[in-house]
């Protein structure tokens, strides 16, 4: 029996070595596992940590572009309320004006309507008096009904 005692030994001392080997195997392998799995997770933290620059990125040219647009738009609204005020004054200089020269036009046909109203009475007191008034295209009258105009004489 000694020598099943030593195979049975020998079976045993053989059979340590492949049970560590197959642990060590085993230990091994979960450790691979985990690793390539910690590999995956740090690949996508490392890939999301792109994709955020990225945004980021995109975010502050986006912001950048949004600002001067905005200060664009500010400075042409301030130009455009310029040019309203500048028009709102000029139309208010224009009305003021025309006012103005309304106001002449009137003074002005009452004045004609007075000089007619002169004119006329002037006219019917040349005819009462039985003077005719000067022609339209002679205007050195007055002249007397009746008589020829005068004529100079040369000396």
């Amino acid at each position: 029996m000694s020598g099943l005692s030593e195979i049975l030994l020998q079976l045993a001392v053989g059979i340590v070595p492949i049970g560590v080997a197959y642990l060590a195997f085993r230990s091994a392998t979960d450790a691979n596992k985990k690793t390539q799995q910690t590999a995956l997770l740090q690949a996508e933290r490392q890939a999301e940590l792109e994709r955020t620059k990225v945004d980021a990125d995109a975010y502050v040219r986006a912001k950048t572009i949004y600002e001067d647009a905005l200060t664009q738009m500010e400075k042409q609204v301030a130009r455009v309320q310029s040019q309203a005020n500048q028009f709102s004054s000029d139309l208010a200089t224009e009305q003021s004006g025309a006012t103005a020269m309304r106001d002449q036009i009137r003074q002005l046909q009452a004045q004609i309507r007075a000089l007619e109203r002169t004119v006329n009475a002037l006219r019917n007191q040349l005819l009462a008096a039985g003077l005719a008034p000067a022609p339209a295209s002679d205007v050195t009258g007055p002249y007397t009904l009746g008589q020829p105009p005068r004529q100079r004489t040369s000396e």
